[in-house]
């Protein structure tokens, strides 16, 4: 009887590890949320979501369960977004209910060039940064990472955007151009912070 007890527990903690591995890579292929996820996404006015073939996966920095896709295609007011990969984390014990709640969404953005910033840009409201991004910046190259936080009714309630822009040239002021400029960024609702900035203003490094 003893032995009999040790093997149920020994298979139970087998098949348990053989989960946590298979959600930590592979994860499990599912087609469930698809229409879950595109129809709370669409929520948010002008924007829509198509998807591929979705996986559930374990995240384990974050010991959370998450859905994942890649190349989901995301329009906003007829732009295309270019997003390489899309995380959904979902508040699991809502699944039980009529509505599950979305808790956070990550957004893996692929490489922008400038051309695809200026089209981006006709979606912020005016502003110095709006009027910098249009007149002021010639090149660059821009990979960033968003985390986006929704409150239980679906809405925005902050967000996190992270990410590194690389060959930058802008006009300064007065034919001052800055060139060949990496830097990096985090920013949320409230404040944007830049570091690591290595580039040339005229000749100067």
């Amino acid at each position: 009887m003893k032995k009999i007890i040790i093997n149920f527990f020994l298979i139970i903690f087998l098949i348990l590890i053989t989960t946590i591995i298979t959600l930590s890579t592979v994860g499990i292929e599912t087609s469930k949320f698809n229409k879950l996820i595109s129809d709370k996404v669409s929520k948010s006015k002008n924007i829509n979501l198509e998807l591929n073939t979705v996986k559930f996966k374990l995240d384990p920095k974050q010991l959370s369960l998450f859905l994942g896709t890649q190349n989901p295609k995301i329009n906003y007011r007829d732009i295309f977004i270019p997003v390489q990969n899309i995380k959904v984390y979902i508040d699991f014990f809502s699944l039980v209910k009529s509505d599950p709640i979305i808790k956070k969404i990550n957004l893996g953005l692929k490489e922008l060039d400038i051309t695809q910033l200026n089209k981006l840009s006709s979606v912020i409201k005016p502003s110095n940064f709006k009027s910098l991004l249009n007149n002021k910046i010639k090149e660059g190259k821009l990979v960033s990472e968003i985390e986006i936080f929704l409150d239980e009714s679906g809405l925005l309630k902050d967000f996190i955007a992270k990410g590194t822009v690389k060959n930058l040239k802008a006009e300064l002021v007065n034919d001052i151009n800055l060139t060949k400029t990496d830097l990096s960024f985090f920013a949320d609702k409230n404040d944007i912070l830049i570091k690591n900035i290595f580039g040339n203003i005229g000749n100067i490094k």
